[in-house]
């Protein structure tokens, strides 16, 4: 029997710690609640101290953004996944939480099998999207086209690493296992295949090749 996914809940409302908690201990034998925290403060000792797989985290803790500790929760955490699970819709502050780390999105108001399979996709090492929010986010995770340069780093791709991008975006989401499967080669030499690919294409992570691949129609 695998070993279940330790997870630790970040909210300033009981009642929603509560219900969450509810729902982890109801979701299934892979899923294991290990703590709760209710502010930045509390969240960074948790961590430290429990070191969860999946951190999932609400935006807004007592008046204070959760954006501010992202970096150092991931770094403490000794590199807990962070699934973001908000009421917020600003799109500016959602796109920076997945800049600073985040691997997923979700919105309060999505049905608890979302959540639960979310969860699950972020401790995979998968992105997970709220749908609502993918298209926002599209558009500001994207750069302005600037023709000549952004021409200049696609060219630079060889046919091989361009047939990795268009699988990656057909994949949306699928593990890295799914993709090297596809693509008939090893999953540790996609991984180095998108290291390079990242380089070339001035990105950080496959969210950010998803976006780039399909602004410029890759």
């Amino acid at each position: 029997m695998s070993t279940p996914i330790r997870i630790m809940l970040v909210d300033d409302h009981k009642t929603m710690l509560w219900g969450l908690e509810k729902l982890i201990e109801g979701g299934g034998s892979d899923l294991q609640l290990v703590g709760t925290a209710h502010n930045n403060d509390s969240a960074l000792q948790q961590a430290a101290a429990l070191k969860p797989d999946v951190i999932v985290l609400d935006l807004d803790l007592e008046g204070r953004s959760s954006i501010e500790i992202l970096p150092q929760l991931l770094q403490d955490s000794g590199g807990a996944r962070v699934m973001i699970l908000s009421g917020n819709r600003d799109q500016g502050l959602l796109t920076q939480a997945v800049r600073l780390g985040a691997r997923g999105v979700v919105s309060k108001e999505a049905p608890a099998e979302v959540v639960l399979n979310g969860i699950r996709s972020v401790q995979r090492g998968e992105t997970c999207l709220d749908p609502a929010l993918m298209n926002a986010l599209l558009g500001q995770l994207s750069t302005p086209v600037k023709a000549d340069p952004e021409a200049a780093r696609i060219a630079s791709l060889t046919p091989k690493e361009r047939k990795i991008v268009a699988v990656v975006v057909e994949g949306n989401g699928a593990p890295n296992k799914e993709l090297a499967s596809k693509l008939f080669i090893a999953e540790p030499t996609l991984r180095n295949n998108l290291t390079t690919i990242y380089q070339k294409l001035g990105v950080a992570n496959r969210l950010e090749l998803y976006v780039y691949a399909t602004k410029h129609g890759m």
